[in-house]
């Protein structure tokens, strides 16, 4: 494994470890594979190198070496089949919402099961809710010191072998508390409370020897000490899990990839066709090399937010974006790679069959990555609005074409129709075919919203602006073609190069 610059001694000393305990880990997980079977012994081994705790801090009992360090181990064992799941579940299942949102003696209790190598699992999915947590339906009531919890959850890694379930329920039907997302309450229910059942496997896409599956809470007694935060703060705690649990899927995808490339290189270059290793093909040099640049790229987008994780840093949008790229490029490289090994690429005796399955699962855990574009759709404008604030242009006095102002411009204190109709003219010398915004017209004028809603909307009762937005608010405005004659004369829109023969303008 590739170590970083910015890694710590710990962290390279680590990368060299678990690469050296895959190696040795090899057979066993490939004959468990094969035979369908959980490897349990081979957990245990994780367990006492203290792999599970590699993030936590090392008073509970890990090795506190944070984001970057569960990363690392992350991305060697998804090299090991049918490991990664289980492993990553565990980790997953409430450490960083325990981390973050439990008091001192839910740390003590909990973060040192997991450290100590417990099986651990989430469960946000249901029967029909996906995507859209925020609609929640099992229900938990709370009674003294009890909650009492109903529903069904899917989906579930680890579902059975886990001991303990990040769950959340809803604890409101508020509307406003709905609003606010304050409507979900975070908890860990643990095998073995009455009425918390398994209802179903799931035969899954590259869970070959991962459970997966159902779980029914049939008015579950969760003791209060097992709730994560607060009463209501459950969207809070699953969204920072969510953070940590993308990036560790991010080092999952990472490790498939790595994986991949290896059994790939290896096989060109042993691989003799047309009288030359295949590796020689420049066709199969073109594919090895985007495999290559995928790798790179995937791993520096996994590294750096995993720092960014370790330094306190709101990764959010780092995390989303890194688990959508990782998982999308190694679908891709699964692909290519597997076209460069032929048809031994689509049996079961080579890793890539079980790769591509495992890529394409990650694509969907954790959240799809079309919801996650949407995440990173919406937090990005935000996060980035400076970045992204439009440029302001006017037309060039003597070349009569739309050139960039540096700064901003100045803003003038008077405003009238006259005034706003001049201005929505002149931008439709500088972008014909677009509106103006509210933001591009308080650019340029001193002005109030109300104000500047109450001029937009008499001139659109005139007929001279064709206006967009909700009834609340006017969001963009354009000049209609009896604006533009009202604002100005023809000869004023005119415009053509320079090798334009006037004999051809008419």
């Amino acid at each position: 494994m590739e170590s970083l610059f910015w890694w710590s001694e710990k962290h390279r000393k680590l990368a060299i470890e678990v690469e050296e305990f895959v190696n040795e880990m090899m057979p066993r997980a490939e004959e468990a594979w094969w035979r369908r079977e959980v490897p349990r012994d081979i957990f245990a081994k994780i367990a006492l190198k203290g792999y599970f705790g590699v993030s936590i801090p090392k008073a509970y009992g890990g090795m506190e070496l944070g984001a970057t360090g569960a990363s690392i181990v992350t991305e060697a064992l998804a090299g090991l089949p049918g490991i990664i799941y289980l492993f990553g579940a565990s980790m997953m299942g409430g450490l960083h919402q325990i981390m973050e949102f439990g008091n001192e003696d839910q740390k003590r209790k909990f973060l040192s099961r997991i450290a100590k190598g417990e099986f651990g699992a989430i469960s946000i999915t249901e029967p029909f809710v996906g995507t859209d947590a925020a609609v929640i339906e099992t229900v938990a009531k709370r009674e003294g010191d009890l909650y009492i919890l109903s529903g069904k959850k899917r989906f579930n890694t680890g579902v059975g072998i886990a001991s303990r379930y990040m769950l959340y329920a809803r604890t409101s039907n508020n509307p406003e508390n709905m609003a606010r997302y304050q409507h979900l309450t975070g908890f860990i229910v643990e095998k073995g409370m009455p009425g918390f059942t398994v209802e179903k496997v799931n035969e899954v896409m590259g869970y070959d020897n991962t459970p997966n599956g159902h779980l029914d809470l049939d008015e579950v007694r969760v003791p209060l000490e097992n709730r994560i935060g607060e009463e209501g703060e459950g969207w809070k705690v699953m969204t920072a899990g969510l953070n940590f649990e993308r990036t560790i899927i991010a080092a999952t995808s990472l490790g498939v990839l790595s994986s991949a490339v290896k059994a790939v290189v290896g096989y060109t270059q042993r691989r003799i066709q047309f009288g030359r290793p295949t590796a020689d093909f420049v066709n199969n040099q073109f594919k090895i090399a985007d495999l290559l640049i995928k790798l790179k790229l995937s791993r520096l987008a996994t590294y750096y937010t995993a720092y960014l994780f370790d330094m306190g840093q709101n990764t959010g949008m780092e995390a989303s974006i890194c688990k959508v790229f990782n998982s999308d490029i190694c679908m891709e490289a699964m692909v290519d790679a597997i076209q460069v090994m032929g048809g031994d690429g689509v049996t079961k005796f080579y890793p890539l069959a079980r790769l591509l399955n495992e890529a394409k699962t990650n694509q969907i855990g954790g959240g799809t990555s079309e919801a996650i574009k949407l995440l990173i759709y919406r937090t990005g404008l935000k996060q980035m609005a400076n970045d992204l604030k439009w440029p302001h242009r006017s037309i060039h006095p003597e070349l009569g074409v739309p050139v960039s102002v540096a700064g901003r411009p100045i803003k003038q204190y008077e405003i009238n129709e006259e005034k706003l109709l001049k201005t929505l003219a002149e931008d439709y010398r500088i972008n014909p075919g677009l509106y103006m915004s509210r933001e591009d017209l308080k650019d340029l004028f001193i002005v109030e919203d109300k104000t500047l809603d109450e001029l937009l909307s008499s001139l659109e009762q005139k007929k001279l602006v064709r206006l967009y937005g909700g009834k609340k608010r006017i969001e963009l405005a354009k000049a209609t073609y009896e604006g533009l004659k009202k604002a100005n004369s023809p000869e004023y829109y005119r415009w053509f190069p320079s090798w334009v023969k006037k004999e051809d303008i008419f």
